[in-house]
């Protein structure tokens, strides 16, 4: 009447391998095959999973982005409409007067200011290196 449960394992989560998949002759029949098991000579020195690793955007960025695309959208309809964009009214990094094409983005201006620092480093060093030398020769 009962029958006991048949021994051994017969697969799982526990024992799924994506390296068993792509080895596998039915890789066609599971889904992200060609993400998650990739093969081939087209997947060599290629990041498949590109469209998951932009990091470098953050939140911040995302919604800035988001706001010049409706303001964008929003001043080609205007025109469509036969109307005058609104000015766009930005400060200028230089002048400290507004501007009407210059945006004004925090991250930029910190990474602005981190490269001027290191340009001013190296030609510190480099300077100490021709006094250096100038020594040597004397």
């Amino acid at each position: 009447m009962y029958e006991p449960i048949r021994g051994g394992t017969r697969g799982g989560q526990a024992e799924f391998k994506w390296t068993d998949v792509s080895a596998d002759k039915d890789r066609e029949n599971y889904l992200g095959h060609s993400i998650n098991a990739p093969t081939g000579r087209w997947q060599k020195n290629k990041d498949v999973h590109w469209y998951n690793r932009d990091l470098k955007d953050s939140e911040f960025e995302r919604l800035e982005e988001i706001r010049k695309i409706k303001e964008a959208e929003a001043d080609a309809l205007a025109v469509a409409l036969g109307f005058t964009p609104e000015p766009k009214q930005i400060k200028s990094e230089l002048s400290g007067e507004a501007s009407e094409d210059k945006t004004e983005d925090p991250k930029l201006v910190i990474e602005k200011e981190e490269r001027r620092r290191r340009k001013e480093a190296k030609r510190a060093k480099k300077e100490a290196k021709r006094e250096r030398k100038e020594v040597k020769r004397e």
